[in-house]
């Protein structure tokens, strides 16, 4: 039986490349909106955490310059979750994108990878069409010789 070569193998190692390459690259997203999403959390957890001070320092007494102080502090940390969720949200789609384009490699490496997978069953099939074609001319010559020698 000849062996089998698929001639697009280089193209289907080209394509199993990219899809790898896209899942890294979608993992890469992946981790950079987790890492958004804390960094959202923390200024969160900034903000929420003088406001208490606020409150704290409300109750004991609280000057004017301090007073002004923790106003723009307040401001800067909210500042800073807007542009904290501006990032998420960039970060989100990104993702998104990677997430597309490695299901677009992914799915165009399966595709030729089935196809490698039919053209090697048509190879068998026909390989094994040839051996059988092969065997009975053989059969055939034999009893066509057997009965030539009888006479």
């Amino acid at each position: 039986m000849k062996a089998f070569g698929f001639r697009l193998e280089t193209l289907l190692h080209l394509r199993e490349l990219a899809k790898d390459k896209a899942i890294a690259e979608y993992g890469l997203a992946v981790a950079q909106k987790e890492a958004a999403g804390k960094a959202l959390d923390e200024a969160k957890d900034a903000l929420r955490n003088l406001r208490e001070e606020i409150s704290i320092r409300r109750s004991v007494g609280f000057s004017g310059d301090d007073q002004e102080t923790f106003n723009r502090s307040l401001v800067l940390a909210k500042e800073g979750i807007v542009d904290f969720n501006a990032k998420l949200e960039e970060a989100r789609r990104i993702e998104l994108a990677k997430r597309d384009m490695y299901l677009q490699a992914d799915s165009s490496y399966k595709s030729l990878l089935k196809l490698k997978e039919k053209k090697r069953e048509e190879h068998i099939e026909r390989e094994t069409k040839k051996e059988e074609i092969e065997l009975e001319n053989i059969i055939g010559s034999r009893f066509v010789f057997n009965q030539a020698s009888s006479h």
